[in-house]
């Protein structure tokens, strides 16, 4: 690419007019948007949905996921211990199959949505506050610092979101493991309790991070509000002026 084609004007319109809309939407996005994440997702918080009183009934519903049917029963080696048989003689009811819990699988479908949002809306603000950085020059930095640290607050919260879906992946992928132990020894309850411990946890994790999310947007709009004037213009005129 020339110089040339870098400093023409048509090129330099095109940007200019990007950058303009493009500050638009995230100033918009910080003033109306985040007010309205942090009063949702308080009422989420709030709501019954994630009321510490479903705790029993997600535990319930984990109960519920194991579903039994009568099975053929292999003959037993004569060493190891006779097996009890049902009424159908050679058929024994065991579990057969574990389905997801539907109350946790529920609210990681709604929980998914607004962290990927969350983590969008980080993206914006740091190419929105990069974009605002002035070109390097000697002395008069402090604003342009607030940039940066504002920066590497927002890709702290961000990194933290992302974090959020590798925990979800790790909850099915452990639930189902333990799910297959499940359905293999269908006599150690130790495992249907672990399940039912899991799925406990999981709720409450979803619980805990909804509030979390929610103190996301209300830190990154109050570093942001009380920063907005240094973001927006890192070195004043009169101090320009002066150099």
């Amino acid at each position: 690419m020339s110089a040339s084609s870098l400093s023409s004007v048509e090129n330099k319109k095109l940007v200019e007019g990007f950058k303009t809309e493009f500050f638009k939407e995230v100033e918009g996005i910080l003033s109306d948007t985040f007010p309205q994440k942090i009063m949702e997702l308080d009422k989420l918080y709030k709501s019954d949905r994630l009321s510490l009183s479903q705790v029993a009934k997600v535990k319930e519903a984990s109960e519920s996921s194991l579903k039994e049917d009568l099975v053929d029963q292999p003959n037993p080696p004569p060493t190891k211990r006779k097996r009890e048989n049902t009424e159908n003689g050679s058929k024994k009811r065991c579990i057969t199959a574990v389905e997801c819990n539907p109350i946790v699988s529920e609210l990681i479908g709604v929980l998914k949505p607004e962290i990927r949002e969350v983590i969008e809306y980080c993206n914006k603000i740091k190419m929105w506050i990069q974009l605002l950085i002035p070109k390097i020059e000697d002395g008069n930095n402090f604003g342009v610092s607030i940039q940066e640290e504002t920066i590497s607050e927002v890709t702290t919260f961000c990194e933290f979101a992302k974090g959020s879906f590798d925990d979800m992946s790790r909850y099915f992928v452990t639930r189902g493991k333990v799910s297959s132990k499940i359905v293999k020894y269908p006599n150690l309850a130790d495992y249907v309790k672990y399940l039912t411990e899991l799925d406990e946890k999981q709720f409450l994790h979803i619980r805990v991070f909804t509030n979390e999310l929610k103190m996301i947007y209300c830190c990154l709009f109050d570093i942001i509000n009380k920063n907005f004037d240094k973001i927006k213009t890192p070195r004043s005129q009169m101090s320009s002026n002066l150099y």
